[in-house]
C-alpha cells in the first residue's frame, strides 16, 4: 500500500514539473514577440477650421498611434485641464466628427499614443494642435408654438417671413368643452442657437411673457454675429358657426379632441328628408365664408349635402390674403 502511495506522489511531482516547463517556455516565446512602443506621430487632415455653430468638423487621422484622443477645447474638453477634470474623445477607426453649440475660438489638441505590446508599458505620446473659430449667425426660427393644456399649437410658415398661428375658440379637455383665452398665452420658439436673441414687438422675448394671440406680432431675431431676420406672426381663430339650422332644425356642436380644425354639426332631422335639397340657415362667429367644395354658400340657400366635396369655413386675414384659417365641417344626421 505504501509503494502505491509513493508512485502517486512521483506522478504528481512529474505532472507539476511539466506544467511549469510549459509556462516558462510560453513566457520565453512571448518575450520574443514583445516589441517596444512605436514612435507616435500625430498627423491628420481637418475638413475646416472656420465653422458655424452645429456645423460638423471632421478630422481624419493619418499618423501612427495605438490610441488617438481629441481634446476639442470647449467646456469640459480642454487639454490643459486633462489632469484635473477635463476629458478628450477617443477616436474610432481614425475618423472624428464634432460640432460646437456655442460660438468662440477653441484650441483643439490631437494626441497620438503608443504602448509596448506587453502590459501596455512604455507609453509614448505626440500632440498636434490648431484653433477652430466658431461663428454664430443663426437667425432662422425652426418652430414656434404655444402650449395650452392639453394641446400644443404650432405655427405654419406661410412663406420665409410670415408665420400663422391658429387657435380654436374652445378645446376638449377631460370630455368637456373648455373656452380658450387666446388673448393671454405664452409663446415658445425653437432655434438652433442659445446665443441668438428674439424680440417680440421690439421687446426681448422670454418664455415667461404673455402675448395676445388674436393679434399680429412683429418678430425679430438677432444673431450673436449681428445678423437680423424679421418675421411677422399672424394669429387667427378657427372660424365656426355661431348658429346653424337645416330645414329649421338646430345643429348640435361636437368638437374633435385631437383635431382642433374639425367640427361636427349633428342634426336630428325627421325621417325621409331629402339630403339633396336642404335649406341651411347660419351665422358665422366673425369674418369668413362657408364653402361646399369651391362654391360659396349663403345663409338661407338650398344645398346638396350628398356631395363628397369638403365643407369648410375659411377666414382670411385682412392684412395678408395668403394667411387663412380653415375649419373642416362635418354634417351628421341622426
Amino acid at each position: 500500500m505504501k509503494k502505491v502511495i509513493n508512485y502517486l506522489h512521483l506522478y504528481r511531482a512529474f505532472f507539476c514539473y511539466l506544467m511549469m516547463l510549459t509556462l516558462v517556455m510560453g513566457l520565453v516565446s512571448c518575450s520574443d514577440e514583445n516589441q517596444p512602443a512605436r514612435t507616435p506621430v500625430s498627423s491628420f487632415s481637418v475638413s475646416q477650421k472656420n465653422l458655424e455653430i452645429n456645423q460638423s468638423m471632421k478630422i481624419d487621422f493619418t499618423g501612427v498611434a495605438d490610441q488617438i484622443v481629441v481634446y476639442t477645447g470647449d467646456e469640459g474638453h480642454k487639454f490643459s485641464l486633462r489632469d484635473s477634470s477635463n476629458t478628450g474623445f477617443v477616436v474610432n477607426k481614425g475618423r472624428f466628427t464634432y460640432s460646437y453649440s456655442v460660438p468662440g475660438t477653441f484650441h483643439v489638441v490631437v494626441m497620438a499614443s503608443t504602448y509596448n505590446t506587453i502590459l501596455g508599458d512604455g507609453l509614448r505620446t505626440d500632440t498636434t494642435s490648431f484653433d477652430v473659430i466658431v461663428k454664430d449667425d443663426v437667425t432662422k426660427i425652426d418652430q414656434a408654438y404655444t402650449n395650452i393644456t392639453p394641446n400644443i399649437y404650432y405655427v405654419d410658415f406661410v412663406d420665409e417671413g410670415n408665420m400663422l398661428l391658429c387657435l380654436p375658440t374652445k378645446q376638449v379637455y377631460n370630455s368637456r368643452e373648455i373656452p380658450l383665452n387666446a388673448a393671454k398665452q405664452r409663446l415658445k420658439f425653437d432655434i438652433a442657437s442659445d446665443s441668438s436673441k428674439i424680440y417680440v414687438d421690439n421687446a426681448l422675448w422670454t418664455g415667461k411673457d404673455y402675448y395676445n394671440l388674436t393679434q399680429t406680432h412683429n418678430i425679430r431675431v438677432v444673431s450673436h454675429s449681428g445678423s437680423i431676420r424679421n418675421y411677422k406672426l399672424y394669429c387667427l381663430i378657427y372660424p365656426e358657426f355661431s348658429s346653424i339650422s337645416i330645414n329649421g332644425v338646430k345643429g348640435k356642436v361636437i368638437r374633435d379632441a385631437f383635431n382642433q380644425n374639425i367640427i361636427t354639426y349633428q342634426f336630428a332631422l325627421p325621417a325621409g328628408f331629402d339630403i339633396h335639397n336642404l335649406v341651411v340657415d347660419f351665422a358665422l362667429d366673425g369674418e369668413g365664408q362657408f364653402f361646399i367644395g369651391t362654391s360659396t354658400v349663403s345663409s338661407g340657400q338650398t344645398v346638396d349635402l350628398s356631395k363628397g366635396t369638403p365643407f369648410t369655413i375659411v377666414r382670411t386675414h385682412p392684412e395678408n390674403s395668403k394667411v387663412k384659417a380653415t375649419t373642416i365641417i362635418n354634417f351628421e344626421f341622426i
